[in-house]
């Protein structure tokens, strides 16, 4: 299934994923707002996972695309290294 972006990208119409991805958003400020306030360690890896998620949308081509993926995948890494360094120190 296409993302969002890739859809936009090959000038599809994108609203459906558009409806799904404030969807996704709406279910990930829950999440991010408990993690800042019960871990305040992570109050710099949690909203860069985040940001870096959303600068998905910004991208112009696929292979910016693909850049754009692999750096939210190394940010939620990041993030779950933090959180396990924290639970654990």
């Amino acid at each position: 299934m296409a993302v969002r972006e890739e859809i936009r990208l090959d000038g599809g119409d994108w609203s459906v994923a558009r409806t799904e991805s404030h969807a996704t958003r709406a279910a990930v400020t829950g999440p991010l707002l408990r993690v800042r306030l019960l871990l305040p360690e992570l109050d710099g890896a949690a909203p860069h996972a985040v940001q870096t998620a959303y600068g998905m949308r910004a991208v112009d081509g696929p292979a910016a695309l693909q850049e754009a993926r692999e750096r939210a995948l190394q940010a939620a890494d990041d993030l779950v290294a933090a959180a396990g360094a924290a639970l654990t120190g």
